[in-house]
């Protein structure tokens, strides 16, 4: 698992970096030590709040969100996932939930406006994350239908094919070893403020995962990858420092940046991690938007066959 960076020194603690009882000896130093994500998220305006939750994210610091996962029931399987977002006003505000599908041959998540409403058919359904047998690809799409078929089954409209937003690729440990999870997250490049549109309508066409399989450096597409955690001795775990928004170790922890060949001085734009039992902070920027950040955690909740 990968745990917040330790933090003995008072002053580190006062900071906001999470200091664990146990930890023992020096901070470690470097970049991993001072993610660039400084300073109060923005106060956000949730009026129009499919639009918000489809627009890109303000630049700069984080937007700060929790997720709370609910298991109650015969659900308890399926738990149900909250996401809030934390104003600077201290209101916090419902943004979307989620719950894995059942009877389905891969993990398949729907996304709501609604935590009480979370149908397919139901007008507050926003998304969903499907993934491949053995969750190491996920795609992350809007409320549309798959070209292929409506709700029916019968052939769907072209006007409503669903959109992709983001494509999650974990790659696979190697047998019998152990480590860290290696993220790499795939979404639609910005232009003035404009998605890039990738709504494939045919198995044949070019889709997201194929055009990023083809060609990494696409200019329609944008490359996040994770942080690599830093072993520490004094926690004896991988760790990563998380400015005090995560608090206890898990293989589900990570940040994510821009891909660059110069990694250390890219900003954090995504960090995701526990801070207990059922709780999980989840704070993103530009140029993700609030749908593709939930998308992207609900993919790391899901258990992965080829990467535990």
């Amino acid at each position: 698992p990968v745990a917040p960076l330790p933090a003995p020194q008072p002053a580190a603690a006062a900071a906001g970096v999470y200091e664990p009882r146990s930890a023992k000896g020096p901070v470690p130093k470097g970049p991993e030590a001072a993610p660039k994500h400084p300073g109060l998220p923005p106060q956000v305006d949730v009026r129009d709040m499919r639009a918000f939750l489809l627009a890109p994210a303000p630049k700069g610091p984080l937007l700060q969100c929790h997720i709370e996962r609910t298991k109650a029931g015969f659900l308890s399987s399926y738990p149900k996932y909250t996401m809030h977002l934390r104003q600077p006003s201290g209101e916090s505000v419902v943004l979307l939930a989620g719950r894995k599908r059942g009877q389905s041959k891969s993990s398949n998540y729907l996304m709501s406006l609604d935590p009480e409403d979370l149908g397919r058919d139901s007008g507050n359904y926003f998304g969903k994350v499907r993934s491949n047998f053995i969750g190491t690809e996920f795609v992350v799409y809007d409320r549309g239908v798959n070209p292929g078929k409506d709700k029916g089954g019968q052939p769907a409209p072209l006007s409503q094919p669903r959109q992709e937003l983001a494509v999650v690729l974990y790659k696979q440990n190697v047998i019998h070893t152990r480590g860290p999870r290696k993220m790499t997250v795939v979404i639609p490049a910005l232009e003035g403020g404009e998605r890039k549109v990738f709504r494939p309508t045919t198995d044949e066409d070019s889709n997201m995962l194929n055009r990023y399989k083809a060609d990494n450096v696409d200019p329609e597409l944008v490359c996040l990858k994770n942080k690599t955690p830093k072993w520490n001795e004094a926690a004896n775990a991988y760790v990563l420092n998380f400015n005090g928004r995560v608090t206890q170790p898990s293989v589900k922890n990570f940040q994510l940046t821009i891909d660059n060949t110069d990694a250390s001085d890219e900003p954090v734009v995504m960090q995701f991690g526990r801070v207990g039992e059922n709780a999980f902070t989840c704070d993103f920027q530009y140029p993700l938007s609030p749908l593709q950040a939930f998308g992207i955690a609900l993919s790391s909740f899901d258990y992965k066959i080829a990467c535990e």
